[in-house]
């Protein structure tokens, strides 16, 4: 289990008050129930009702999106950067 470094952004980090947090993970779902039960205001932000990920958020690791690694399943090490962030608005 590596300690994972998550960096909030924009509304995200408004809503729970931090802007880094440090969370023992194995895989990025893992990462995101861990950050729920510490954050109960992050479900229905970060993930629906039924934990899945909502899509309109980008997730990133060491700067790679998810998508193009193994979604919810992307392997977690020691040391690794998550970055999340929220739909982006306005016109």
């Amino acid at each position: 289990m590596g300690e994972v470094k998550v960096k909030f952004f924009a509304t995200l980090r408004d809503k729970i008050g931090v802007e880094v947090v440090e969370v023992n993970a194995n895989t990025f779902k893992d990462l995101v129930v861990r950050l729920v039960e510490m954050y109960p205001q992050l479900k229905g932000e970060i993930v629906d009702e039924d934990f899945s990920l909502r899509d309109d958020y980008i997730y990133l690791v060491n700067g790679r999106n998810i998508m193009f690694l193994g979604n919810e399943d992307t392997a977690l090490k020691d040391g690794d950067a998550v970055a999340m962030f929220p739909p982006v608005g306005g016109g």
